[in-house]
């Protein structure tokens, strides 16, 4: 498990790298790539939750 800290404190614990623009793309593509981005961080974030919420139903 992360540190508490570490989660409430940082954002070093999101394991989903940092969404790079590529302006020589064009807006669609763009847009298709940050919408993916978008997708991953946020499943990210959420499996992150149901974990913490499994490991804490679990110690009670």
């Amino acid at each position: 498990m992360i540190d508490k800290d570490e989660i409430l404190n940082t954002y070093k614990w999101i394991k989903v790298p940092k969404y790079v623009d590529d302006v020589t793309l064009s807006w669609e593509e763009r847009y298709s790539r940050l919408n993916e981005h978008h997708i991953k961080e946020t499943t990210f974030l959420i499996d992150k939750i149901r974990e913490i919420v499994a490991e804490s139903t679990n110690h009670q």
